[in-house]
């Protein structure tokens, strides 16, 4: 009798060589006694990463080994903690900060070239946006977050930095994009090389079949990285909070493996290469 089975492909980290680290962090609303209470300096907000935390987290990696640090999260650059977190991962290696562009504007952004200017490693920014057109943008992501990216875009690229647009998509309208952006770019004096785009696959995108493969070399993000959070750590920003995701409870003592069993394992398997990690290097 054979075992009918079936098991979802295995993928073994070979280096951890890419950190994530979430910050997720949402700001209260209310304005009353309890929430003041529970910012005062006796009582800490323990619902997201504190910089003591991650610096424990650190110390159990060989550190030597990073090649980046990204900081992701919703709202991440809101973080209490967020300027001294960045200049704790930049002694370590480049950091990438991926961002909706809603706390960037041309005072932070004179703030962190300074910060940067400060050590020997440098800060890269993802933005995320999805369209060169405002109306089309907006019916995506919301209202507002057009000229919210657009102007983090424009302020980040005022004071040298060259901002990476994350753009989710399907593949056939790569190259539509791509020369909207260019054009768009032109106007705020912001050059896109292919460098400057960072393009997510939608599950439309690899059905279509172009330009996917089963990559038998494996090289997925997975097998490069894993995501410290809160909750634990887990092995890819796509599946961030997702049980079947998650490596572990701490960098001391987690698994090197990771098992594509889930929806979002098959688009990236089909895609064929890496999403989030920066493979330029």
């Amino acid at each position: 009798m054979y075992n009918s089975i079936i098991k979802a492909e295995c993928v073994n980290l070979n280096e951890l060589e890419h950190l994530f680290i979430d910050l997720e962090y949402t700001k209260t609303q209310n304005k009353n006694f309890n929430v003041y209470r529970s910012r005062s300096f006796n009582q800490k907000n323990k619902k997201y990463l504190q910089l003591e935390e991650i610096k424990e987290s650190l110390s159990y990696i060989d550190t030597r080994n990073l090649k980046y640090i990204y900081l992701i999260g919703k709202n991440s650059m809101s973080h209490p903690e967020f300027n001294h977190i960045l200049r704790f991962c930049l002694n370590y290696c480049p950091v990438t900060i991926f961002t909706d562009g809603e706390c960037i504007n041309d005072k932070k952004s004179r703030f962190l070239k300074r910060v940067e200017e400060e050590g020997l490693n440098e800060i890269i920014f993802k933005v995320f946006i999805n369209h060169f057109d405002e109306k089309t943008n907006d019916e995506i992501t919301g209202r507002g977050s057009y000229r919210k990216s657009l102007h983090a875009i424009a302020s980040l690229n005022k004071y040298g930095f060259n901002p990476i647009l994350v753009i989710k998509t399907e593949t056939e309208k790569i190259p539509e994009l791509k020369e909207g952006f260019i054009d768009l770019g032109k106007k705020f004096k912001f050059e896109t090389d292919d460098i400057n785009f960072s393009f997510i696959p939608t599950e439309k995108s690899v059905n279509a079949g172009e330009n996917c493969s089963t990559n038998t070399e494996k090289d997925f993000d997975c097998v490069h990285s894993r995501i410290l959070a809160k909750s634990g750590i887990y092995s890819c920003p796509l599946l961030l909070n997702d049980y079947r995701g998650r490596s572990g409870a701490s960098l001391k003592d987690y698994s090197k493996k990771s098992y594509l069993e889930t929806e979002q394992c098959q688009i990236c398997r089909k895609y064929g290469k890496r999403i989030f990690t920066n493979n330029w290097a």
